[in-house]
């Protein structure tokens, strides 16, 4: 994984926050004697790294109609691209306890490295052996920005002895950029005129954006009095994706529009190492399933538009350090 400039800005961030986080800690404590303030019951802020692995594709093929209206199915998938996902992010969590059963948490997440995995493209351009594929390219990721925010507000309903139940909704927003530069292209079924070399030269840009309005349930339990774990599954049943496909070197323009299910999953370890301040250590899952229509252009002019059908699996590990205020 490469370190982008934009991620070498939000690390030395990130070790700034951590600085005044000590700082802002010490003259919490001073200030704690003195009168009281409308501040909430409590207030968490951690920071920390992120390391995600996964990666987010689409297919098309289908049910076609032609700028000239005329309609067509073709084979699906007629063209599959990958895009991957072995990132480093850089994360900011806050959570604001309004009472005992009511809590707000805010999640701000943002790429500080580049993808070593590449882009993979896959065309079937024939369809009598459609188990083999007609034309394999592998670009390399030559730029890269995520961003991910996530709010949501939790009702505990259920609290006995060392265990608590909660239920919530919130939304979480999911924003990818890529740019390619291809490596080589060939025709693994041996057709000719597609084998090339790349020389450097931008190929693809993608943009993807995924909004996610969820429900979700959760529990937490007291291990030992330094120690707390907690879990939580949350099921977008309508979100909304949209993309963009970009071949500059074709003037070819694919926006997709789709809706689809997600499912999220997050289950982390909080551990005490005095009063104020903790360490948390988690794993989260998100899968992203989505269908609609892509919609494509070629030197300005439509096309027309085909079935587009995505999916995104996407698997991190995180640890931060944060204070209670």
């Amino acid at each position: 994984m490469r370190l982008s400039e934009s991620g070498k800005a939000m690390l030395c961030a990130v070790l700034a926050g951590s600085a005044l986080l000590g700082a802002v800690g010490g003259h919490e404590a001073r200030a704690a004697a003195g009168e009281g303030t409308s501040l909430p019951m409590q207030l968490d802020l951690a920071l920390g790294l992120e390391a995600m692995s996964g990666e987010s594709k689409y297919a098309i093929g289908g049910a076609t109609v032609r700028a000239d209206g005329l309609r067509s199915n073709e084979m699906f998938p007629m063209s599959e691209l990958e895009w991957p996902l072995d990132i480093w992010l850089a994360r900011v969590d806050a959570g604001w306890t309004l009472s005992p059963s009511w809590r707000i948490n805010g999640i701000l997440k943002t790429s500080l490295s580049e993808p070593d995995n590449h882009i993979i493209d896959r065309d079937w351009l024939t369809n009598s052996m459609p188990w083999r594929v007609d034309v394999y390219s592998e670009s390399a990721v030559s730029s890269f920005d995520a961003l991910i925010v996530d709010v949501n507000l939790e009702w505990t309903f259920w609290q006995q002895g060392l265990w608590s139940t909660y239920a919530g909704a919130g939304w979480q927003h999911q924003s990818f950029e890529y740019d390619g530069a291809l490596l080589f292209q060939k025709s693994p079924s041996g057709l000719t005129g597609f084998n090339y070399q790349g020389n450097g030269a931008k190929g693809v840009s993608y943009e993807l954006n995924i909004s996610m309005p969820y429900l979700l349930v959760g529990s937490e339990y007291q291990l030992t009095p330094r120690l707390r774990l907690a879990g939580s599954l949350a099921f977008a049943p309508l979100i909304g994706v949209e993309d963009e496909t970009m071949l500059p070197l074709r003037s070819k323009t694919a926006s997709g529009d789709m809706d689809g299910t997600a499912w999220l999953l997050d289950l982390a370890g909080i551990y005490y190492l005095e009063p104020q301040w903790f360490l948390k250590a988690g794993l989260n899952h998100v899968k992203i399933d989505a269908d609609g229509d892509q919609h494509q252009r070629e030197g300005g002019q439509p096309l027309g538009s085909i079935e587009l059908e995505a999916e995104s699996k996407q698997t991190s590990g995180y640890l931060t350090v944060g204070r209670s205020f």
